[in-house]
């Protein structure tokens, strides 16, 4: 609880003033610096004002809280509270008074800051930690604190006008000071930027150096490795036709120099080979061919490609683990195969007995961990980041026998980072060797191709794009059914910027946008495209809508029209429909038994100012003309069960639909005595045949226009 030092009664704007006086006293007492000072008064008569000019009854506290080594100033006052608090907080609030900004203002000079408030009134709470150099303040310092502040007597209006002004100028000729450093410091910016740009230019020329050597080096590797392969190809078969004898016998000694001949040359085809694939990686030509495939189905066919490397090391079991319940991999499964074919070879290799291990288990962030587990020879600490390093080969009692080509390893590490993976090994000399591989689940090119932003909605031909600005995609799937039967096309986006990408690709014929996007308050892209389509040919209507109250500034941003959520369905159309000048869409009822000739009428008709119906009987249709009331009928006169004739003598017998315009659409050919009846009944015709054969559909137009049914002219 803070002790209390005094309190300043606000009967007056003279009060106000003792009030602003009292806090910069007490500061100065509680040895705050002049710019705290002017803080904690600026602070406390911002705060006295509001509560003098909005309310009664109020008063300024001052106290020091010992415990929390803090001072505070508390503004109380009996009136009617504040009712749009949070809207004030959170800077949504425009006074009519003011700018809305004394409490955020004030809140921003304090270390603490709480309103309490309601119909009984307010209470303001603001605290500031007491200055450093009279921290801990004891009750007797408090005590001469409260006697040496009786002894000031308040100055008047003018002496405080006096001093605010001293004090002003002082600001202002520290923010001159400021101004003079930040301009020094500006140009020494300038130069040092200029040493930057200069060094960013050096480091450019050797980048694009260093990447003209690595591309010349991917080429030379991978050129000279194709060269190669062909001769290595030849000397291989070569030394197999020899051997197999297909030329005659050999000696003993010329069958040793053969396999010599084939050794080395296999030798050095496995040596091209990785260096093709290396090459491959480094130079981006390595083609992903992704598919789905489970572990278990990979562990098998690994071990039927690896059992003759056991014929020379029958001393070594090759184990699977069971795998476990792990989620398919959707990778190249031929990469991921390559590195385990890599891994347990080298711990074939080099295992003299024992066993070597496949296990396969979930890694974390959506991966699988493959683990190559051998008793073999082991790897020393020093050299375990070395054998992932081209060419690198470790001496060791099997070398003799087993001469590798230092690329393996390496290869393995390409590989797995290229799949958005990768590998490590832990290793202890004479107790064996853990080759690990992570790859993810999913191939991260292809993941991130799916999390891409989705393409621009794209606008229908014969519909009228209605943008819909809104991060809420739940207001769209109400209002999408609704508009899908319209002349408008509603195109949504959740974001500006997706708003302006679209905008600057399409035309709208009118814009609905919510205030609040992502929390924050969209009225500069609403100024924008006020200012945008002000002197546009055509003038594009913009409806602002929002769950808060925001029709007077909506208005002054730049909306046309300002709708509140939740938002009925009816309501945005009527507003489109004046706001644009369009008309309801003209219906139309298609009563035909042939789906062909109905999907033939749809095509044709497609048209934003017509909303065509179905029916597919006389009995169906003359159901829908009594719920649906259409503008028009297109009717077809020969249907199973009720025929077109029947159809239209009811509707003539019906006092409500006898005067319905028909159009007859018939592929039959009429006697004179069908043709009266159609007179007699008022339908005009037209030949299926005569729509056939050119497909416009400005002969149906211009029956639907002769009938009274036409596109509405804008206003």
């Amino acid at each position: 609880m803070a002790t209390s030092i005094d309190t300043v009664m606000l009967r007056n704007e003279r009060d106000v003033v003792v009030a602003r006086q009292r806090a910069r006293d007490i500061a100065a007492l509680l040895g705050y610096d002049n710019r705290q000072q002017i803080r904690l008064a600026t602070a406390a008569s911002e705060m006295a004002r509001n509560a003098f000019r909005y309310a009664r009854n109020g008063k300024v506290s001052f106290g020091v809280a010992l415990d929390a080594q803090r001072f505070e100033i508390v503004i109380s006052d009996s009136g009617p509270g504040i009712a749009n608090l949070n809207e004030i907080l959170e800077g949504r609030y425009h006074s009519e008074t003011g700018l809305g900004l004394g409490i955020i203002g004030t809140k921003r000079l304090m270390d603490t800051f709480t309103i309490e408030t309601g119909g009984s009134g307010t209470r303001i709470t603001m605290g500031q930690a007491l200055a450093p150099a009279i921290t801990p303040l004891l009750p007797q310092h408090l005590q001469d604190t409260i006697r040496d502040l009786k002894t000031r007597l308040p100055e008047g209006p003018y002496e405080e006008i006096q001093r605010q002004n001293q004090e002003l100028l002082k600001i202002l000729e520290e923010l001159r000071a400021r101004q003079e450093e930040l301009a020094l410091l500006n140009r020494e910016l300038e130069d040092t930027n200029r040493g930057v740009v200069a060094l960013y230019a050096e480091l450019d020329e050797r980048a694009d150096y260093l990447r003209r050597a690595s591309d010349l080096k991917s080429s030379f590797l991978s050129n000279i490795s194709h060269e190669f392969r062909t001769p290595l190809n030849s000397i291989v078969s070569l030394a197999r036709i020899l051997l197999d004898r297909m030329d005659g016998q050999l000696t003993q000694e010329q069958e040793k120099q053969v396999r010599f001949i084939a050794d080395a040359a296999k030798s050095l085809s496995e040596m091209v080979n990785d260096l093709l694939d290396l090459a491959k990686v480094e130079a981006g030509k390595v083609k992903i061919r992704v598919k789905t495939f489970e572990v278990s189905e990979l562990f098998s066919a690994l071990k039927g490609m690896l059992k003759p490397l056991l014929a020379d090391n029958t001393s070594v079991d090759l184990v699977f683990d069971e795998v476990s319940p792990i989620p398919p991999l959707h990778t190249d499964e031929g990469k991921v195969s390559q590195i385990l074919r890599n891994f347990i070879s080298n711990a074939i290799k080099f295992t003299a007995k024992g066993e070597v291990k496949i296990s396969a288990e979930p890694g974390v962030n959506q991966s699988i961990l493959f683990k190559v587990m051998d008793t073999g020879i082991g790897i020393a600490a020093e050299h375990q980041d070395a054998i992932f390093q081209e060419f690198t080969q470790i001496d060791n009692p099997f070398q003799d026998n087993y001469r590798g080509t230092g690329l393996g390893l390496p290869l393995c590490r390409n590989l797995a980072l290229l799949l958005g993976g990768k590998v490590w090994v832990e290793s202890e000399l004479g107790q064996g060797s853990a080759f690990y591989a992570e790859i993810p689940v999913v191939y991260r090119g292809e993941a991130e191709a799916s999390q891409a932003e989705e393409p621009l909605p794209v606008p229908d031909f014969h519909r009228l794009p209605v943008l819909l600005v809104e991060d809420n995609p739940e207001i769209f799937s109400v209002l999408e059914p609704y508009f899908r039967r319209s002349e408008f096309q509603l195109i949504h986006v959740q974001s500006i910027d997706r708003a302006q990408q679209w905008l600057a690709r399409h035309t709208a014929e009118a814009i609905v946008s919510d205030i609040y996007l992502d929390g924050s308050p969209s009225w500069d892209f609403l100024a924008s495209l006020k200012k945008q389509y002000r002197n546009a040919e055509k003038k594009v209507p913009l409806i602002a809508i929002s769950i808060y109250e925001h029709e007077s500034r909506a208005l002054s941003a730049g909306a046309d029209v300002f709708l509140k959520k939740p938002l009925p369905e009816d309501l945005l159309m009527r507003e489109l429909r004046r706001l644009t000048g369009r008309q309801k869409p003209r219906r139309v009822l298609l009563v035909d038994d042939n789906d062909l000739e109905l999907y033939i009428l749809r095509e044709l008709l497609d048209r934003p100012w017509l909303d065509l119906i179905e029916a597919r009987s006389g009995p169906q249709a003359l159901e829908t003309i009594s719920s649906e009331h259409p503008d028009a009928v297109i009717l077809d006169l020969t249907m199973p069960g009720m025929s077109g004739f029947e159809v239209l003598e009811r509707l003539r017998a019906n006092e409500q639909t006898r005067d319905l315009p028909v159009i007859v659409y018939t592929s039959r050919i009429l006697s004179g005595e069908e043709r009266q009846r159609l007179d007699r009944l008022g339908a005009q015709m037209l030949f299926k045949g005569d729509i056939a054969t050119t497909l416009a559909p400005e002969v149906i137009l211009n029956s639907l226009e002769r009938i009274g049914v036409s596109e509405p002219q804008r206003s």
